[in-house]
């Protein structure tokens, strides 16, 4: 079995969605597809939940721009529409309809697990009808029949064993060559739909590879494979030809936006070699991801964060910040499901670095007002370079105001304020 994963960019529209059905009939069988929800479909959907567990009438303003951005694909990539689709579609967007038209509950986790899955499920529907009409016969799997999961909503955790048996029956005892499946979503012990985590579909490939002992795993992207730096931020970029697991885990770590953090450790448990693929430039070898001691070629790799907050805390009191001052703080960032993507702590503060468009991040700050001083700092970046140098130091100095530097023997992590 090989597994490919396409994201949201790679299926934007019609155009898109041909391109990647060109690249799946060219590639060897079994093959499991596993599929984005289509453009900005996600975000279009979280605006929904949002409108949706306010009360707010504009979530019908979303629902009808999601169903009008879906019959244009449709459109566009259909001479004619085939009945099942149409029917297919139809009931998709009848479910949703439903569920918005009913009062929501109090569960902001749970109301978002149960909207945001529409986006993969409507993809998948109409990109498995489109390889049908074009002689690419597939099996369109709903991939909560397979992958049991907790009922952590929003960062749901699989459940491996019952996983393993129930994907081996539909993807393995299948005669089926060619499967179309979502990514991103799974399904707890209630049949409740649950999620994985923002831009969780690269997992969910992951944990098929490894459920499916797949020989290997491709995730096709819009550049020519892993870069040592982000392109829209650095004008000379270079290609890496080859990344040990442990170093991808450690550049997802620190947010590489090119692998989601989860994505790396089912595959190392299996040796499963991953690559990635440009799907505009199939041709290009791209990047592969398998055992190894470093990265060749070993360059410095540049990571950075956008849109940064550091809060900064003194204890109201005048003590020092101690052990039980940081069991409160990360309780409460555990019980808001807040991520720190920077600390730094001295005997009478400590300081946390978080996205600026952290959900609730206000509720947090309410909370710890009631024990500390805060100062917030705004319109941040957060610069982490593996295998720095002397001369990448430097560079960072002279372009960049610094607010904090931390740094160990491979990585350097610099607070810096926006430019």
């Amino acid at each position: 079995m090989i597994i490919y994963k396409f994201g949201g960019v790679s299926v934007k529209n019609a155009t898109a969605i041909k391109n990647i059905c060109n690249i799946i009939s060219k590639a060897n069988r079994p093959l499991t597809v596993v599929i984005s929800a289509i453009g900005t479909s996600t975000n279009l959907l979280e605006e929904l939940v949002d409108a949706y567990f306010l009360g707010s009438n504009n979530v019908w303003e979303f629902y009808n721009q999601l169903e009008n951005n879906h019959a244009s694909v449709i459109n566009d990539l259909f001479d004619h529409i085939p009945a099942t689709l149409a029917t297919d579609i139809k009931a998709l967007f009848i479910e949703l309809k439903t569920k918005i038209s009913k009062p929501s509950s109090n569960q902001f986790n749970f109301e978002y697990d149960q909207l945001i899955g529409f986006g993969e499920l409507l993809s998948t529907t109409i990109i498995s009808a489109y390889l049908n009409d074009i002689g690419q016969n597939n099996k369109w799997i709903d991939i909560r029949s397979c992958l049991d999961s907790d009922d952590n909503y929003i960062d749901a955790n699989i459940n491996w064993e019952s996983s393993k048996e129930k994907a081996n029956a539909k993807f393995v005892s299948s005669p089926a060559a060619l499967y179309v499946t979502q990514g991103f979503i799974a399904s707890d012990s209630k049949g409740n739909t649950t999620s994985l985590g923002r831009e969780g579909s690269d997992y969910s490939a992951a944990i098929l590879a490894h459920l499916l002992d797949a020989e290997k795993m491709i995730i096709w992207k819009d550049v020519l494979g892993i870069l040592n730096a982000d392109p829209d931020y650095f004008e000379t970029t270079s290609k890496l030809d080859l990344i040990p697991y442990h170093e991808a885990i450690e550049l997802s770590y620190y947010g590489a936006r090119v692998i989601h953090p989860k994505t790396i450790k089912p595959l190392q448990a299996k040796q499963i070699p991953l690559w990635v693929k440009s799907f505009i430039d199939p041709s290009q070898k791209g990047t592969l991801i398998t055992k190894g001691e470093q990265a060749q070629p070993l360059l410095p790799n540049y990571i950075v964060k956008k849109k940064q907050v550091m809060v900064s805390l003194k204890p109201l009191n005048f003590s020092f910040i101690g052990e039980k001052d940081l069991v409160f703080i990360f309780s409460l960032v555990i019980k808001f499901r807040i991520k720190f993507n920077f600390t730094q702590n001295t005997a009478v503060s400590f300081a946390f670095c978080i996205n600026s468009s952290s959900r609730n991040f206000n509720d947090l700050i309410s909370e710890l007002e009631k024990k500390y001083e805060i100062d917030i700092s705004k319109d941040l970046e957060l610069i982490t370079v593996r295998h720095y140098n002397p001369i990448t130091i430097e560079e960072i100095y002279q372009k960049h105001h610094v607010l904090v530097e931390q740094k160990n023997t491979n990585t350097a992590i610099y607070l810096t304020v926006a430019n």
